[in-house]
């Protein structure tokens, strides 16, 4: 994979979550229920960084290199690394209008939060949840709940949005085999074997 396809490999998921959820429909659910302390993170607000952005990108390229040895690749990414490429990574495309996000990881949920603006002055809150798992050898991410201001959007815009996600995923594993995924409280661990080309056969 080229080093551009790499920093796509992690930020896809978080990029696509916002990006479906900003463009779909905004037809609102009818009770709100979010709770007010899943809109910060559990330890604070979190600290953008150009270090923590540039660690995450030479962690993920350096496992990379050492797995197409043949060896498996173990990373690891912090709530400073991820909430640092994404924030970063917006501010340089400006391609989704979403400012301020904090991604951080607990209890096998990844949340991000962020101002959202589709056209000033309007202004809205944003909280999105979502949980990856391992399935057959490939990241699958559900996005659980998702909330722009007071609304809530409904279950079919949360399954669209993941089947968009997982469709792009696919995409980027192409040479990639995950073993193991695990969200821990401000972590979330990642291992895997990339994939050998194989030859056709004369």
């Amino acid at each position: 994979m080229t080093r551009r396809r790499h920093i796509s490999l992690y930020l896809v998921g978080l990029l696509v979550i916002t990006a479906g959820l900003a463009c779909g429909p905004r037809t609102p659910a009818e009770t709100p229920n979010t709770r007010s302390d899943e809109w910060s993170p559990p330890g604070g607000r979190i600290a953008v960084s150009q270090e923590a952005a540039d660690r995450l990108k030479e962690n993920f390229n350096r496992e990379m290199q050492e797995a197409s040895t043949g060896t498996e690749f173990r990373l690891f990414v912090t709530n400073e690394e991820i909430t640092s490429l994404v924030a970063l990574g917006l501010q340089n495309t400006g391609s989704i209008p979403l400012t301020d996000p904090q991604v951080w990881f607990t209890a096998g949920h990844v949340y991000i939060t962020g101002t959202f603006s589709p056209f000033w002055p309007l202004q809205f809150r944003s909280l999105i949840v979502a949980t990856p798992v391992v399935h057959d050898g490939q990241i699958v991410v559900n996005v659980e709940r998702a909330q722009m201001g007071p609304f809530p959007f409904p279950q079919d815009v949360l399954k669209s949005a993941s089947e968009s996600i997982n469709e792009t995923l696919v995409e980027m594993q192409l040479d990639l085999q995950i073993t193991a995924l695990q969200v821990l409280e401000g972590e979330l661990q990642l291992a895997g074997t990339r994939r050998t080309p194989t030859t056709p056969t004369p």
